[in-house]
């Protein structure tokens, strides 16, 4: 029944994204894993969630910048340049 009830609440929360699906984009579901090296499980499932999230406030052309990492990311979570 959980599963269920995630894969639900997954698929309403993405639809609200435009030319960008969690299972279409296997960058999302380890971005932290990525970044982040001393993390645990959980703490890198909210950072991915974070993102996803904080992403899908961007205009297209919007810019999200991480300060602990010192870098940015445009709306498809693509790493760009800080210039």
């Amino acid at each position: 029944m959980r599963m269920k009830i995630i894969t639900v609440c997954k698929h309403l929360f993405l639809d609200s994204m435009t030319n960008l699906t969690y299972s279409d984009s296997p960058f999302f579901s380890n971005w932290s894993q990525t970044y982040f090296t001393n993390l645990t499980l959980d703490e890198h499932i909210a950072n991915n969630n974070w993102l996803m999230n904080t992403l899908t406030m961007l205009k297209d052309d919007g810019v999200l910048y991480v300060p602990t990492l010192n870098k940015s990311f445009n709306r498809l979570g693509e790493e760009i340049n800080n210039d």
